[in-house]
């Protein structure tokens, strides 16, 4: 599989051939700021039609459960709730928003044809819309759709969409770009005809050239690495040159050393070709890198005017820890901020609890704006 590093390398020369850059815009005025991190939540994606969620157990006392650790443990002032049953995003929905917490709702349905995917933005956004009060409640167009929809590049599912952008003559990148184009194009049209608040849309970093003129909020799923803060402030200022407010609606790292290279490719150290799956060797769990990249980017963002920021993500149960099985302990490739441990571990229908990581023990102590002790909230149990 093609790596996120080349595929985001290929896509921007591609998208300077089609004459798609833009220039770049100075950072904030005013000096460095606190910015308080939001998470994003998964509420279960599908895939394929016919095949279960993404996130297979799902209640609503479970759901208030977290919501609850994010609100009053991390302090978290917004969520991106992203996933493909309507119910259940609205159900996240109101469960953050009693507590007061912003809120952007991403529907997401990958590999469906184009009309399809439609039609579910369009029955998210009238949902979105009856739970709005004011500004509480923003839109998000879809995600990634140079991967997750089909018809804009080769290839009939995601993954040999991925794989496919390797072999693509630099010649036909200006036409997926203005496939791309007309794509968002009619998901903003969509937006905003079933709901009234602001837009935006989760675009793959740099390698999608996004006209924001569309949308009211750049959003940008953000996972490259750089040595040096100034690296990273220099490349976040491409996306202010639109005037618009700039929010960062993923980022983060897995659990593994190396993690914060690997970026948005953290999650392939798991081979899924053996059954049971077993973390790859040569792969050592490292909740410390986690933590300090998730801080470090908070500090970064907030020093180069980033509206907001959702680390991805709060809790992956689909992912859960292995405390003395290194081979098992799927949670190495899991971007969450707490562990899960399952009663019964390869059963994705078994039940689970859930424990904080210093990811999040360093999240919730940035967001207090404190570097002093912590008290970690009581042990969750899913059900």
């Amino acid at each position: 599989m093609i790596s996120r590093k080349t595929f985001l390398k290929s896509v921007a020369g591609a998208a300077a051939v089609a004459g798609l850059g833009g220039g770049v815009a100075e950072a904030a005025a005013g000096g460095p700021r606190r910015l308080r991190g939001g998470v994003a939540y998964d509420t279960g994606v599908l895939h394929a039609a016919g095949d279960p969620l993404s996130r297979v157990r799902w209640s609503r006392r479970q759901v208030k459960q977290e919501i609850r650790v994010v609100a009053e443990g991390l302090r978290c002032p917004s969520i991106t709730a992203f996933g493909s049953e309507i119910g259940r995003l609205a159900e996240t929905t109101a469960a953050a928003l009693g507590h007061g917490m912003e809120v952007y709702v991403q529907p997401r349905l990958y590999d469906h044809p184009q009309g399809e995917v439609l039609e579910h933005l369009a029955e998210s956004a009238r949902q979105a819309e009856r739970l709005r009060d004011g500004d509480d409640v923003k839109f998000v167009a879809g995600c990634e759709h140079l991967l997750f929809t089909p018809g804009i590049v080769p290839g009939a599912t995601f993954q040999e969409r991925i794989a496919n952008l390797g072999t693509i003559p630099p010649g036909e990148w200006p036409k997926i770009m203005e496939r791309l184009t007309d794509f968002l194009a009619r998901a903003a049209d969509v937006a905003r005809r079933n709901f009234r608040g602001r837009i935006t849309y989760a675009s793959l970093g740099g390698a999608e050239q996004v006209d924001w003129t569309l949308f009211d909020i750049v959003g940008i799923d953000y996972y490259p690495y750089f040595a040096t803060d100034a690296e990273y402030t220099k490349d976040l200022a491409q996306y202010r040159k639109w005037d618009k407010p700039v929010t960062v609606l993923e980022f983060g790292a897995c659990t593994f050393t190396g993690a914060a290279q690997a970026g948005g490719m953290g999650w392939n150290i798991v081979d899924r070709d053996q059954d049971p799956p077993r973390i790859k060797p040569g792969h050592v769990r490292d909740e410390r890198e986690q933590a300090d990249h998730i801080v470090r980017l908070l500090r970064v963002f907030g020093a180069a005017g980033i509206q907001g920021a959702h680390v991805y993500t709060f809790i992956a149960p689909g992912l859960p820890h292995h405390p003395s099985r290194p081979e098992y302990d799927y949670d190495m490739a899991s971007y969450g901020l707490v562990k899960t441990l399952r009663e019964r571990h390869h059963d994705e229908e078994s039940p689970y609890r859930f424990e904080p990581k210093r990811s999040f023990v360093a999240m919730a102590r940035h967001n207090r704006g404190q570097a002093g002790i912590f008290t970690e909230p009581a042990r969750e149990t899913g059900q």
